[in-house]
């Protein structure tokens, strides 16, 4: 009888992986977010774009990486031998022992911890968590343009030094992604082809 081993995952390996995650998340969460204003997102993105809308989204809203990593962090110490230490410290407890069945969770830790799939475990429950933020976020912003005021935060200047205050929803490589005050469709325009500026408008201290 042959042993064969599996190989170990590379360097070149994880990279791999983690550039195809990195895109599908990008093309999930994007295609949901822009998909709620009646876009068609995939006609307007690149797989640059993709890969790179999750890392700007984080860098960009430290709100947002504070609540996924707090998140992320919770789930792996859920998956981690943190999760074990404090299931053996409590269930010598009386109180714990009159709560819980002992011997059936012990059997169920044990299970979890001849677990090998951690990692891959991680990245789909990161891959939920992140879907589900832009998803909200999504159905957040259009709620609030359906109820209010649409206020401008960025002036466009177009090449032939026309200006327009818009209210910006999104911006990849080639298109920025905007709602013009007093209008209720999205309007998407070719960045290098049509503008010259992108200023972002100071809000007033009030």
């Amino acid at each position: 009888m042959i042993n064969i081993e599996k190989d170990k995952l590379g360097l070149q390996d994880y990279f791999y992986i983690g550039y195809l995650y990195l895109i599908i998340l990008g093309i999930v969460s994007d295609a949901i977010f822009y998909g709620i204003f009646g876009v068609s997102y995939l006609n307007y993105t690149t797989i640059l774009d993709a890969l790179i809308s999750p890392i700007s989204l984080l860098t960009n809203n430290w709100k947002i990486s504070i609540f996924l990593a707090f998140m992320f962090w919770v789930m792996h110490m859920y998956f981690s031998n943190w999760m074990f230490k404090v299931y053996a410290y409590l269930k010598v407890k009386k109180w714990y022992k009159k709560i819980y069945n002992i011997e059936k969770w012990d059997k169920k830790y044990e299970k979890l911890k001849n677990r090998k799939n951690q990692i891959p475990g991680l990245m789909f429950i990161f891959f939920l968590l992140f879907v589900s933020m832009r998803t909200g976020m999504g159905i957040g912003m259009k709620h609030k343009f359906q109820t209010k005021t649409i206020t401008p935060n960025y002036t466009l200047v177009f090449k032939d030094n026309e200006q327009l205050n818009v209210r910006k929803i999104g911006q990849n490589s080639a298109y920025f992604f905007y709602f013009i005050p007093g209008e209720t469709e999205i309007t998407a325009t070719p960045i290098t082809d049509n503008l010259k500026q992108i200023k972002r408008i100071k809000k007033e201290r009030k």
